[in-house]
């Protein structure tokens, strides 16, 4: 097919996950669909590559934990190859000296952890009981488009079904909620626990990917939100391949249904013709042309760069400047020639998730090193060894660890490149308190810094949720109140990517909620 000659009722800007996920269901409704993708692949950073040759690992995200099963079943994923190597995956909150808490899940680790946390047991059973609630309250707003902020009826159809969703949860549910709004996770874990490192492992779930410090206010809430997205999937689970046998499923869905997936295809400009979006440009002058442009880039890029600003509003111009996205998070991924011995660790946990955050001054600490553009002298991290579950990634006997660096700055002083060996040096110490001689296990690897991930896998700076996660920017406030519904003041033009409701993370939702907002208004803005 000639490009000239190509006509398609949408065009899809991005090919990570969500933007997959929206050009799957509209191909599955009968629409002509292109997908362009810039880069050589598909995924953005649910994809996975190759440390050395034999040795692969999910690149950037590597556990899938809100991908709703709906999306799941009705883009028909396991028939296009998505399987798991593992799920329901354990957290493991490391001890250097081989204490270890098992966060329990059963009956049994529950026991375990009351023998090994006395004190704490009751407030944890209590505190998951409270978060589970909570959770459940805000968990099917995650799952629906937000209502019209200028809709006086959908605010009232979305008011009367919160306040019954809070009834059928208690009279305290609201309540609860509403206090833990501006409240630090540190604060409320210092309060009800006496084990630093259980109360780390706490307040790591609540600050990942984001700048804060688990006493930032509102960290509370963000413990609630994670659980809220976790209940939107299917548990912590490992697929087989890795995370980009995800993004290969959706692929493969989006051709199964006719649509057109390309890569190497960069978008340099929309067009707009009339007073709205008329299709893309793409790098080489060759312009496609289609009723309907779907972007799961950065909202920013979309409208400031892609758009550009003669077609936009000053408000909204002023407003999507502030919208830049910076990652506090590294990613370094290594090639192991035997399995680590973590001191204590039981042999069947070896495939869990491995929380280093000692307790929460450590987390603290952490976040205002990075935060003053230094980097953390004893890094918190969360750490895979998929080659436990999953073992065609590495040959026979030998491993490949996956590791997520919390609280790393977006920029330092005289760019990265002078301080990357610096932060694998600390990393490797840091494993090395915890699995000793680990470092001679190692043999390759690679570290991947926030500018890294923006240029190597399009996460727009870096940035694991793609814009924060304040009260003012979620919702229909997400990324800003004229785009919180997915469409944009320019008709024709939506979002479907992570800067827009529900936010970041693997889960598919932006772009599932944004096509079926386009099939709901018959394309209409």
């Amino acid at each position: 097919m000639k490009w000239g000659g190509a006509q398609y009722d949408a065009i899809v800007i991005g090919g990570g996950h969500n933007g997959l996920v929206a050009a799957a269901r509209l191909a599955s409704s009968g629409a002509r669909v292109l997908l362009a993708e810039a880069g050589p692949r598909v995924g953005g950073a649910a994809t996975t590559s190759e440390i050395t040759p034999g040795y692969s690992v999910s690149s950037v995200a590597h556990l899938l934990e809100g991908f709703p099963r709906r999306i799941e079943r009705k883009l028909k994923l396991h028939k296009h190859g998505l399987r798991y190597a593992a799920r329901d995956v354990a957290t493991v909150a490391l001890d250097r000296d081989g204490h270890h808490i098992l966060l329990p899940r059963t009956r049994k680790e529950f026991a375990a952890f009351r023998d090994r946390l006395p004190k704490d047991a009751d407030s944890y059973r209590e505190y998951v009981a409270r978060r589970r609630a909570l959770a459940e309250f805000v968990a099917p707003l995650l799952g629906e488009r937000p209502p019209a902020l200028n809709d006086p009826e959908a605010l009232k159809r979305f008011l009367r079904r919160s306040v019954w969703r809070a009834a059928l949860k208690g009279g305290r549910t609201m309540q609860s909620l509403l206090h833990m709004l501006p409240e630090a996770i540190g604060d409320r874990l210092d309060a009800e626990f006496e084990a630093p490192l259980l109360k780390a492992a706490l307040a790591f779930d609540a600050t990942l990917g984001g700048s804060e410090g688990p006493y930032a206010p509102g960290t509370s809430f963000r413990a609630v939100l994670r659980e809220a997205m976790r209940m939107q999937g299917q548990g912590a689970s490992l697929p087989v391949g890795g995370l980009g046998a995800v993004s290969d499923a959706l692929a493969a869905s989006v051709a199964a249904a006719g649509g057109d997936v390309r890569v190497d295809t960069r978008v340099v400009r929309i067009l707009v013709e009339e007073g709205r979006a008329a299709g893309v440009e793409l790098a080489g002058g060759v312009e496609v042309r289609a009723a309907l442009v779907l972007s799961a880039l950065a909202p920013r890029a979309t409208m400031l760069e892609l758009v550009g600003t003669r077609h936009l509003e000053t408000g909204d111009i002023h407003e999507l400047r502030h919208l830049v996205p910076r990652g506090a998070a590294a990613k370094v991924n290594l090639a192991l020639d035997r399995l680590p011995q973590f001191t204590g660790l039981a042999p069947e946990l070896h495939g869990s998730r491995l929380l280093i955050a000692p307790s929460l001054t450590g987390l603290d600490e952490a976040a205002n090193a990075a935060r003053g553009g230094e980097l953390p002298f004893e890094p918190v991290m969360e750490i895979l060894l998929p080659s436990v579950t999953d073992p065609l990634l590495a040959p026979e006997g030998q491993h490949v660890m996956s590791i997520i660096v919390h609280h790393v700055p977006n920029t330092m002083p005289g760019g990265w490149e002078p301080h990357r060996e610096a932060l694998v040096q600390r990393v490797v110490r840091m494993l090395g308190n915890y699995a000793p001689g680990i470092e001679d296990a190692m043999f390759a690897g690679e570290i991947l810094t926030p500018p890294d991930i923006e240029e190597k896998y399009g996460l727009a700076g870096g940035d694991w949720h793609q814009g924060d996660l304040r009260l003012d920017r979620l919702f229909a406030f997400r990324p800003a109140p004229a785009y919180g519904r997915y469409e944009t003041p320019l008709p024709g033009l939506w979002l479907c990517g992570a800067g827009s409701h529900p936010g970041g993370g693997v889960t598919g939702l932006p772009g599932w909620l944004a096509a079926g907002a386009v099939l709901a208004e018959g394309g209409d803005a």
